[in-house]
């Protein structure tokens, strides 16, 4: 059963990984092609280095969860929790910046 529960975690996390890195990639696009209006409040450099930020986070993550993929089956647990709290934080930083852009865009 523990193999199947890693395997599962695995899939997952593999599944959040790139789901994550296709919202930055977009997050980026949309920083781009901001307008001036977008740029009134938060600077284009002040969201540039708030994305170079998260994809700091989200190479954190990476290695966080290849940790959890090579811990032995008695540090997995702790392991697996470390990525659980990386993904959080990483996606709770996608959600921040994305509402801040919806809200200048409107």
């Amino acid at each position: 059963m523990s193999c199947r529960n890693r395997h599962a975690y695995d899939v997952k996390c593999r599944d959040l990984l790139q789901a994550t890195a296709e919202r930055l990639d977009r997050l980026r696009s949309l920083v781009e092609r901001s307008g001036p209006e977008t740029r009134e409040t938060m600077s284009r450099e002040d969201m540039e280095r708030t994305l170079d930020a998260l994809r700091g986070q989200h190479n954190r993550l990476c290695a966080r969860v290849e940790a959890a993929r090579i811990a032995t089956d008695d540090a997995w647990t702790f392991a697996h929790a470390i990525a659980d709290q990386a993904a959080e934080e990483l996606v709770s930083g996608l959600d921040h910046m994305e509402a801040c852009l919806r809200r200048k865009a409107a």
